[in-house]
């Protein structure tokens, strides 16, 4: 292949992996822009309303972070802590799912159940608007209620913590641009830990031998919620309810994660999933760009001059000689000579040589008949140099 011809095939595959970059770039970018940063509260969104960070932060510390998504609704049977935050309307807990809930934390499970009337923001970082009311199912298995609370304050007091060992504190319960709260109506036998004016924020309740944890406000779990330093305290009383190390678990099932994860998924979805996709798109192109189309194969112009005949004998002349294969060259000479005399008369050419000139004598054969066996008797004896070899093959071709 000539410098010209390699260098418009190398620029053609280049052009060809920079527009798949190109196109690669722009799809990602309308698919980050123009999709929402996840499920309000979602352990796997990144923007203000997601909770990415809690999830971190827990693993920080040394617990075991799980995520419960896809079919069935299951509970990992390790899990100590599991936070249920804002559960969505639209993926409301069924009754047999309220039934696993209740189960696991009659068997000693801590629930961490974080509700709002609903969370709604008008825009976020990377995507349009978040909104996601709220399913009040969970609260009312663990015997909790709600009520409307109308108050612009935003900051609450932690007057009983979940932990002695940690201060007493303000964290921030709301959000300036609601106009009415969630307030909880909790149990007789429930221990109230914050509240504002008569509105009860943080409560906790026994269940056999778990704990509920009941939450009227999201905002201190939220990635925004948790650069304030209280409410890091806040969740500090939560996590230390189970021993370091142990499984920390998030319902992701409840935010719309009922599909059980899948490779498909994840190279359309995660970024490191894009990246692999991306890469065999590239690979794709450079295949249909390099590779050789159907058909018969291009021969370059200057490998299409057959080569002489003479080339091919003095190349098998040069192998014999280095070979040593002149007596052998001989021999051949001597049986494709008596071949070629006897053929006209159909004579045996297994015959002695002085009985196979005698059968050509007595043919009439007009060939001199004392040198032909005088040539094959050469032959047979074979040559002594180079010259001799050259000689005896001259006289064979004579004859």
């Amino acid at each position: 292949m000539s410098k010209s011809a390699s260098g418009r095939s190398n620029l053609k595959v280049l052009l060809i992996a920079v527009a798949v970059l190109a196109a690669g770039a722009l799809v990602a970018a309308t698919l980050q822009l123009g999709a929402p940063d996840g499920p309000p509260l979602s352990a796997r969104a990144y923007g203000v309303t997601g909770s990415v960070a809690l999830a971190r932060w827990h693993a920080a510390m040394g617990f075991r972070v799980r995520l419960v998504e896809g079919r069935p609704y299951r509970i990992p049977q390790d899990a100590r802590l599991l936070y249920v935050l804002q559960p969505n309307a639209r993926y409301a807990f069924a009754r047999e799912e309220l039934t696993t809930l209740r189960r696991w934390v009659e068997a000693g499970g801590v629930l961490a159940l974080a509700i709002e009337n609903e969370v709604w923001y008008p825009i976020t970082r990377r995507g349009p608007a978040q909104y996601a009311l709220l399913d009040e199912s969970p609260l009312g298995t663990f015997g909790f209620d709600t009520a409307l609370l109308e108050t612009r304050q935003v900051t609450a007091t932690l007057t009983r913590p979940l932990l002695a060992a940690l201060p007493v504190g303000e964290f921030q319960w709301r959000r300036d641009n609601q106009d009415n709260a969630l307030a909880l109506d909790p149990p007789d036998d429930a221990v109230i830990h914050a509240q504002v004016d008569e509105g009860v924020l943080i409560a906790s309740r026994e269940v056999g031998a778990g704990r509920v944890i009941a939450l009227a406000g999201a905002f201190p779990f939220t990635n925004e919620g948790l650069r304030d330093e209280s409410n890091a305290r806040l969740i500090l009383n939560l996590a230390g309810l189970v021993p370091a190390g142990s499984v920390v678990a998030f319902d992701e099932f409840h935010h719309g994660a009922r599909q059980t994860p899948s490779l498909l998924g994840w190279l359309l979805s995660a970024p490191a999933g894009l990246a692999v996709s991306l890469a065999l798109a590239l690979i794709g192109a450079y295949i249909v760009g390099a590779g050789r189309r159907f058909g018969r194969p291009f021969v370059m112009p200057e490998l299409r001059v057959r080569r002489e005949p003479s080339e091919y004998v003095l190349a098998m002349a040069s192998l014999s000689r280095a070979a040593g294969q002149r007596n052998a060259a001989l021999l051949r000479y001597h049986a494709w000579l008596k071949r070629r005399l006897a053929q006209p008369w159909r004579l045996d050419v297994s015959l002695p040589d002085h009985h196979f000139v005698e059968a050509l004598r007595s043919v009439g054969a007009s060939v001199d008949y004392d040198r032909l066996l005088r040539l094959l008797n050469d032959l047979q004896r074979g040559a002594t140099s180079d010259a001799h070899f050259v000689r005896l093959a001259r006289e064979v071709a004579e004859f």
